[in-house]
């Protein structure tokens, strides 16, 4: 993707998408207990936003009047320093990749 692109929820979530990541990591932060657990629920955070994704995806597929007999979707992802989810490019640099899949 040339343009990067933020995209709020409306419970305030936000996902990005292109570029490739943010860039940011662990090796800001310091390690201590208290940082761990506040990086879970943010982490968890992060990660819930596929489930929007795919919730956005299965509506507009939904509302094709020729529906596909399959679909699927296949991003890289990483999560920025606040623990946003970043969707870029499978030539970008990810964390882990995403292939979701219906029939």
């Amino acid at each position: 993707m040339s343009t990067r692109m933020i995209v709020e929820f409306p419970d305030g979530q936000q996902m990005l998408f292109g570029g490739t990541g943010s860039g940011t990591g662990l090796s800001e932060v310091g390690a201590g207990e208290e940082i761990a657990k506040r990086t879970e629920a943010a982490f968890k955070s992060g990660i819930g936003a596929i489930g929007k994704l795919v919730t956005t995806l299965e509506e507009s597929v939904d509302a094709m009047p020729k529906r596909p007999d399959k679909i699927e979707m296949e991003f890289g992802a990483t999560l920025s320093a606040d623990c946003k989810l970043w969707v870029v490019s499978g030539k970008g640099d990810y964390a882990f990749k995403v292939k979701l899949s219906w029939e």
